[in-house]
């Protein structure tokens, strides 16, 4: 698999430098800035994929099966008992996959603080969507269509921004990312935690997590629509 996810984080990368360059071209940035920006969240975003911050500890009280041998005149006896212990859950945000796309989004949001009311329905909006559309799999994680909320984020940012066309897919990349990580893994996590495993990372996928993909289909779904309409 090593191969085809090299190949696919080249493409990725391309794509993703693009992308990232308009929008922060949209906010007001210069297009060398922008360039220059665009490639180093790209770059950062793949090679940082692997590293995970943690950022709490969960223990829950768990039950454990345990076998005790006891021996009578010599013969094993196997007797199996539960023994109360806890069970630790490392709670942890990728840096590729969830820190560097919120990064983004709060520099996004700092060109964008005049419109902070529609922004802010926007990402509840979303927020509410994910939710709905999100759902836990047991040994897998949350689980939602990534074409979900970059659709509604859209759909969204249109409607509330249709007088400012070119700050459609701003406000999606933002409300998609944000929606995502509040909507589909935050409110989620509970249920998650449920299970007991040893670590949960959210955006643990790095570039392929959902948190990622959703802002970037967002970009591109929002360019879209604004250049047929």
């Amino acid at each position: 698999m090593i191969p085809l996810y090299a190949v696919l984080s080249v493409i990725l990368l391309l794509v993703s430098v693009s992308y990232f360059h308009d929008l922060l071209v949209y906010v007001g940035l210069g297009s060398s800035v922008s360039l220059l920006l665009a490639f180093q969240i790209s770059f950062l975003s793949l090679a940082l994929s692997p590293v995970n911050l943690v950022v709490k500890e969960v223990r829950k009280q768990a039950l454990i099966p345990e076998v005790e041998v006891i021996y009578v005149f010599g013969f094993p006896i196997y007797v199996p008992r539960l023994e109360r212990s806890y069970a630790t859950t490392l709670v942890a945000l990728n840096l590729g996959g969830a820190i560097i796309p919120v990064a983004l989004s709060a520099l996004l949001i700092s060109f964008l603080l005049k419109f902070w009311v529609p922004l802010l329905i926007d990402v509840v909006l979303t927020v509410v969507i994910s939710r709905l559309f999100s759902k836990v799999v047991r040994g897998v994680g949350v689980v939602m269509n990534p074409f979900v909320a970059p659709f509604f984020s859209v759909l969204f940012s249109f409607f509330l921004f249709s007088r400012f066309p070119l700050l459609v897919p701003v406000t999606a990349y933002v409300s998609s990312v944000l929606g995502t990580l509040i909507g589909a893994d935050l409110l989620n996590l509970n249920k998650v935690l449920e299970a007991s495993p040893q670590v949960v990372s959210i955006g643990g996928m790095g570039s392929f997590d959902g948190i990622f993909l959703s802002g970037l289909f967002s970009i591109i779904l929002g360019q879209f629509l604004v250049s047929v309409l």
